[in-house]
C-alpha cells in the first residue's frame, strides 16, 4: 500500500484524468461513455489531442476504419451502426491520449485499481445472484445458473457475457501482478482476487469465457519465462480437464445446447449478409440491423469475431482494422525480450479475445473494448522515461 500511495503522489493532472477514466469503466456503459467524453474534452481544452494523434501508432489504419464505418452506416440508414462507430471514435481518441500519457507508474496504478474494483463488481454480482435465486425459488447456495439472459448476473456490465469477459481480464491482471511481486501477503491477495473473479465468471453461466482457461496460464507463464509456474499450470490444466471430462455437469449450463443451435442459425444468416455486401458491409452490428428484415434468428450481432467483422465491415473495413492491430503487434514484439511479463500480458489478451471470438463478440462494448485496447497499447509505456518513484513493471 505504501508503494501505491507513493505512486499516486507522483501523478500529474493528465494521469489523474486517465485514472478517473479507468474507474469510470465500472459505471453503467452510458455513464462510462459520458465520463470518457468529458475526459476527452479536458484533453482537448488542454491542447494535447493534436500531438497525441500525431504520435498514435496505427492512427491511419484506425481512423480510416472509423470514418469508413460512419459513412457506410449513414449510407444504409443503420443508425445503431452510426452510434457504434461513434463509440469507436471515442475509444480511438481516448487511446490516443492514453498512449501519450501512459507511464509504468500509471499502468501499475490502473491495474491495481481495476483489481480492487473487481471486488465491488463481484459484490454487486452476488446481490444480483441472490435476487435471481430468490425469484426462482432457489436458495443462494444451490448455485443454480439460469439459462435465460435476463436471469444471469451482469454486475454493472449490461449482460452476463460482458461481465464474464471482464472477469477473464481481471484474472489476467492478477496473474500479471502476482508475477511482478515477491511480497507474500500481496501475492495471496492476487490469488484470492483471481479465485473470486473465477467464481463470479462461473456464476455468469458464460461457457465461452471458460475456453481460454484451457491454455491461458501456460501461455502467460511460458512467454514470461517462469518455468516452475509454467510446469505447475500445465499440471493444473491437465487435472482440471480430467475433472471436467469426468464430471461434465460442473460446467454451468453445460447440458443446454439450445444456444449452440441458435449460434449456427445466426452464422448461417451472417454468411448470407456477407454475400450481399462483401466489400463494405452495412456498418457495425449489421446483423442486428438486418435480422428482422431477412427473417434470420434474432440476435444483436453475429456471435463470431470473423463473421461479425465481415458482416459489418466487409473486406475493406476488416482489412483496415486488421492493419491497425498488426501495427500494434509489431510494436509489442519490440518488448518481447526486454520486458517479457508485459509482453505475456498483451499476448494473453490477444489470445483470449480470439478464443472468446469463436462463439461470441464481446469486444464491441465500451468497457471490454477499451480495457482490451488499454492493454494492447501497453507496450508504449516502455518508450516513456521512468518517473520517481520507480515502477516495478516488467
Amino acid at each position: 500500500m505504501n508503494h501505491v500511495s507513493s505512486l499516486l503522489r507522483s501523478l500529474n493532472r493528465y494521469e489523474w484524468a486517465l485514472l478517473a477514466g479507468t474507474a469510470a469503466l465500472f459505471l453503467p456503459f452510458q455513464f462510462a461513455a459520458a465520463s470518457l467524453a468529458l475526459i476527452l474534452v479536458f484533453f482537448l481544452v488542454s491542447g494535447r489531442i493534436p500531438a497525441a494523434l500525431r504520435a498514435q501508432t496505427g492512427a491511419r489504419w484506425l481512423y480510416a476504419f472509423v470514418i469508413l464505418e460512419l459513412a457506410v452506416s449513414a449510407f444504409y440508414g443503420n443508425w445503431m451502426g452510426c452510434l457504434n462507430a461513434g463509440g469507436y471514435l471515442l475509444a480511438a481518441l481516448y487511446i490516443a491520449v492514453y498512449r501519450q500519457n501512459l507511464t509504468r507508474n500509471l499502468f501499475t496504478i490502473m491495474l491495481e485499481l481495476m483489481i480492487a474494483m473487481s471486488w465491488l463488481a463481484a459484490f454487486w454480482g452476488l446481490v444480483e445472484f441472490q435476487a435471481v435465486s430468490a425469484r426462482k425459488g432457489y436458495d443462494f447456495f444451490d448455485f443454480v445458473i439460469q439459462n435465460s439472459p435476463r436471469d444471469r448476473i451482469n454486475s454493472t456490465f449490461m449482460n452476463a457475457n460482458f461481465y464474464a469477459t471482464m472477469c477473464v481480464w481481471f484474472i489476467l491482471f492478477c496473474v500479471y501482478e502476482y508475477v511482478r511481486h515477491r511480497n507474500v501477503p500481496l501475492r495471496l491477495y492476487y490469488v484470492v482476487t483471481a479465485l473470486l473473479n473465477f467464481f463470479m465468471l462461473f456464476l455468469t453461466g458464460c461457457r465461452t469465457a471458460l475456453l481460454p482457461f484451457l491454455f491461458i496460464f501456460p501461455l502467460f507463464f511460458g512467454f514470461a519465462g517462469k518455468k516452475k509456474l509454467f510446469a505447475f499450470s500445465v499440471g493444473m490444466e491437465i487435472l482440471a480437464l480430467i475433472l471436467v471430462l469426468s464430471f461434465p455437469e460442473i460446467i454451468p449450463r453445460g447440458s443446454n445446447l439450445s444456444t449452440l443451435f441458435s449460434r449456427i442459425k445466426i452464422w448461417d444468416g451472417a454468411v448470407v449478409l456477407i454475400q450481399m455486401h462483401p466489400l463494405f458491409g452495412m456498418g457495425p452490428v449489421t446483423y442486428g440491423f438486418m435480422y428482422g428484415t431477412k427473417g434470420f434468428h434474432k440476435a444483436p450481432h453475429a456471435h463470431n469475431l470473423l463473421l461479425e467483422s465481415l458482416t459489418s465491415y466487409g473486406l475493406v473495413g476488416t482489412t483496415l482494422i486488421t492493419g491497425y492491430f498488426v501495427t500494434l503487434i509489431r510494436e509489442t514484439m519490440g518488448i518481447m525480450q526486454e520486458h517479457p511479463t508485459t509482453f505475456s500480458l498483451i499476448i494473453s489478451f490477444y489470445f483470449t479475445a480470439l478464443v472468446l471470438g469463436l462463439l461470441d463478440f464481446t469486444l464491441n462494448f465500451p468497457v471490454t473494448g477499451i480495457t482490451f485496447l488499454m492493454v494492447a497499447n501497453a507496450s508504449c509505456m516502455w518508450k516513456q522515461p521512468v518517473t520517481q518513484p520507480a515502477a516495478t513493471a516488467a
